[in-house]
């Protein structure tokens, strides 16, 4: 594609991924309370502001708290601090915001695809398309959810380690660190996705350096060894502070966040349906009860996931709560991770049954979510998941290239199937998948006639003695009367190289 053309392209991409966006803003956030939908994000960000720190109530106690990781409230607290103490201004400030992160999201899954199949072109193309008009990622960006800042940060790390910018320097290790520690501060779960990143980005790095001779292949191996190495301290550096003080707050080392164990409890017990919710015959009617437009339909949705249970509702409220009297937070944390752990233990078939539940929930409909019922997310879901499994199979002989990417869809895939999991926890990955599906359509596209932007240059024509008409841009021959002399025919000719 010539340069004027990819620019446009591109330009055309990026206004329609943040037209999108920013219309899923106008029609929806300001039509909803943004301290009823900040969550735990939203207390802890009213905290910082209030001067009590990074604190919130958590199983029954109030206090520092490491339930949640640091990026999210801290922006929060940023936007009430900008934008004056209305939550609902504060929301709309924020969702803006994730519009732009949003399309920058949808120009690095395009990225992905040229990156990993530079051959291939109309891949990236397709998936920043699909990623632009996608109603899930549409819709994220009016979440106040770490979702969209997760999948951007993981989809943008993954397309610079694949990249051939940079190549084999130092500053490509370091901002690669960078991009893995904030990662880290917005979601440690995807921690599982950096050991896979760390071979990546040395496989890619070995293959772009070749040294002859001994010395060299040494000095080469030991730099790869030292960018590797420079990778993971900058991610260190970037995390260290808030190890620190979780240390300080806890008395003990917690790595991000410190809810492992409870989320564990919440998705294996004898009440759980594998999330941390229960559904309530009440909800459906709520679900329903809208007029058909996108803005009453939204309101629905939140009526009816305000109505569902927590576990937390059902097994610890109130009377629950005294056995955590005198614990720290990860103690807490600890134990009902204990709870889980004989769950599992003394019923290993539930278990089983909890596991292929979620791993359902995972791919499919989260039955637990109302929002996970409505028919746009469903029919979106299924061509989701038909067109990502028909690619992997166009992409199967580009294996050794698109490993990375089904690595880290398979591992965080893994670890929601085993401990819990909800409709958002998806989103992070979802990116990847759309690289795969954007190689079942590509093909399609490929095969179409394309439309000629610049007119055919007229062809120069010169005559035979036969009375044949030479076409020199496609070497075709057509009938014509002879229209000049021999001799001139001559001299063209051997200026051509043609007669010696």
């Amino acid at each position: 594609m010539p340069a004027p053309r990819r620019i446009l392209a591109f330009a055309v991409l990026t206004l329609l991924a943040l037209g999108l966006r920013l219309t899923a803003v106008a029609v929806l956030v300001g039509r909803q309370d943004g301290a009823a939908v900040s969550y735990e994000h939203g207390e802890i960000a009213k905290n910082l502001l209030a001067g009590r720190g990074f604190t919130v109530t958590f199983l029954g106690t109030s206090g520092p708290t490491s339930q949640q990781a640091p990026f999210y409230p801290a922006l929060l607290a940023a936007s009430c601090r900008l934008f004056g103490s209305d939550p609902t201004r504060c929301a709309a400030a924020v969702a803006c915001l994730q519009a732009v992160v949003g399309t920058g999201l949808a120009l690095c899954v395009a990225w992905l695809g040229w990156s990993l199949l530079p051959q291939w072109p109309t891949v990236g193309w397709v998936g920043g398309v699909l990623a632009a008009i996608h109603p899930v990622h549409i819709y994220m960006v009016t979440q106040l959810q770490v979702a969209v800042w997760a999948a951007a940060l993981l989809t943008g790390l993954l397309a610079w380690v694949a990249s051939p910018r940079g190549r084999h320097t130092w500053s490509k290790a370091i901002t690669l660190g960078l991009l893995a520690g904030w990662l880290l501060m917005v979601e440690p779960i995807l921690s599982l996705a950096l050991p896979i990143v760390a071979v990546m980005f040395w496989r890619r790095d070995r293959d772009m350096v070749v040294a002859d001779g001994w010395w060299n292949s040494c000095w080469a191996r030991s730099a790869r060894i030292g960018r590797l190495a420079v990778m993971a301290l900058v991610a260190t550096l970037v995390i260290a502070p808030w190890l620190y003080r979780n240390y300080q707050v806890h008395g003990e080392p917690v790595f991000i966040k410190s809810t492992f164990g409870y989320a564990l409890w919440q998705g294996n017990n004898p009440a759980s349906w594998g999330t941390d919710k229960i559904p309530k015959s009440s909800v459906e009617p709520l679900r329903l009860a809208h007029n058909g437009t996108l803005a009453d339909r939204h309101r629905a949705l939140w009526e009816a996931r305000r109505e569902t249970l927590y576990i937390d509702d059902v097994l610890l409220k109130p009377t629950g709560y005294r056995e955590f009297a005198g614990l720290s937070e990860p103690a807490r944390s600890r134990l009902l991770g204990k709870r889980a752990w004989n769950f599992i233990c003394r019923q290993p078939a539930a278990y089983a049954r909890l596991g292929l539940r979620r791993l359902r929930y995972f791919l499919l409909f989260d039955e637990t979510n109302p929002k996970a019922a409505d028919p746009l997310y469903r029919i979106t879901t299924v061509s989701w998941l038909v067109l990502s499994f028909v690619g992997l199979l166009v992409l199967a002989p580009r294996w050794r290239t698109m490993w990375p990417t089904v690595a880290i869809f398979d591992v965080v895939t893994a670890f929601h199937m085993l401990t819990i999991t909800s409709a958002r926890f998806r989103i992070p990955i979802e990116p990847l998948s759309l690289v795969w599906a954007a190689a079942a359509l590509a093909p399609l596209i490929d095969r179409r006639p394309r439309l000629r932007w610049r007119a055919r240059e007229k062809p120069q024509t010169i005559a035979s003695p036969a009375g044949l008409r030479i076409d020199q841009a496609h070497g075709s021959l057509s009938p014509h009367r002879p229209s000049m002399q021999m001799a001139e025919l001559g001299k063209r000719l051997a200026s051509r190289g043609k007669i010696r």
